[in-house]
């Protein structure tokens, strides 16, 4: 037999197979949209969420680009962070290209985290890449972490808003963590989405709501196919 040290590397290389973006790649119903619309390629699918919030998609996508609102969702499993606020680098809001900065401050003192868009299709979808986590405010032990936002209408003014996670691990030994990184992401896809449900229901409620004020060009007809249906 093995000794420990030995299966415990074999088991770990045999995760990063199971995991590997080829053998996932028929499940993820995401990279032939982004790649579509940008040329950073997605890592590998880690699973989506969807929420139904009572509010037209319009104020949804502003809520969503708002640097205004970004730090308060993004932030939003996160309950022991002081959050500080977010601004984009260049320009007022979410274009393709852009970089996001999100500030926070935690027990160790002031941290920040910028976020790449790689896609801005309003109103249909919206993709960040993190771009750099010096002061390791997500999950550690994986790398091209990117979060995907789809919109979708449906009657009475209510919109579908989809969630969905990308990422790879940085290493075999971190592939052995990964049920429990999965774990946590779902748990921060679920925690963004209510809070931009809460935030966006709440902003439809009133009259005059402090949106962010952003064109609202529809994409072409072929460039898009119906959201991928909840998991």
């Amino acid at each position: 037999m093995l000794p420990l040290s030995r299966r415990v590397i074999v088991a770990a290389f045999a995760s990063v197979a199971l995991l590997s973006p080829s053998a996932r790649a028929e499940q993820d119903p995401w990279s032939a949209r982004v790649r579509a619309l940008s040329d950073a390629p997605l890592a590998t699918y880690q699973g989506m969420d969807c929420v139904s919030i009572q509010a037209p998609r319009a104020i949804v996508w502003r809520l969503l680009v708002a640097p205004e609102y970004a730090a308060t969702w993004f932030f939003a499993d996160s309950p022991n962070l002081k959050v500080r606020g977010a601004r984009y680098k260049k320009g007022p809001t979410a274009e393709k290209g852009a970089v996001l900065s999100l500030e926070a401050t935690t027990s160790e003192g002031p941290r920040h985290l910028d976020l790449s868009v790689i896609v801005a299709a309003p109103p249909d979808i919206l993709s960040f890449l993190v771009r750099s986590d010096d002061g390791g405010l997500l999950e550690k032990g994986i790398e091209r972490l990117s979060f995907t936002f789809a919109l979708e209408s449906l009657p009475n003014g209510v919109t579908d808003l989809t969630l969905a996670s990308h990422y790879d691990s940085d290493s075999p030994f971190s592939a052995l963590l990964s049920p429990a990184a999965a774990r946590r992401q779902r748990e921060r896809r679920k925690a963004i989405l209510e809070m931009l449900r809460l935030i966006a229901e709440e902003a439809a409620r009133q009259k005059y709501p402090p949106l962010h004020e952003v064109a609202l060009t529809a994409p072409p007809p072929h460039v898009y196919k119906t959201i991928p249906p909840r998991q």
